[in-house]
């Protein structure tokens, strides 16, 4: 399943924010989605996260639960700190 969450779309900010992002990404299709631009059943095991911030797309692929639970916890920075890792920084 593949998600698109458009974050410079969103009213809301701070911790309702961060709870949102947490439920989207937990249940992408049982969830109240304020901010969510797209969702797609791609047929896929993994579960793909798109998050448009300040004019950017981040994306990342959470394979397991393992990493669908430590994204969840860690909110939005998850998305900028994969960049920098896959980048080599």
């Amino acid at each position: 399943m593949k998600i698109v969450i458009d974050h410079d779309a969103c009213r809301h900010g701070g911790a309702f924010a961060d709870r949102c992002l947490a439920a989207t990404i937990r249940h992408p299709l049982g969830h109240e989605r304020y901010c969510t631009a797209q969702v797609e059943d791609d047929g896929r095991p993994e579960l793909t996260v798109a998050l448009r911030m300040e004019g950017h797309q981040h994306t990342l692929v959470l394979r397991c639960q393992e990493e669908v639970e430590s994204v969840m916890a860690e909110g939005w920075p998850a998305f900028l700190t994969a960049e920098r890792v896959s980048a080599g920084e």
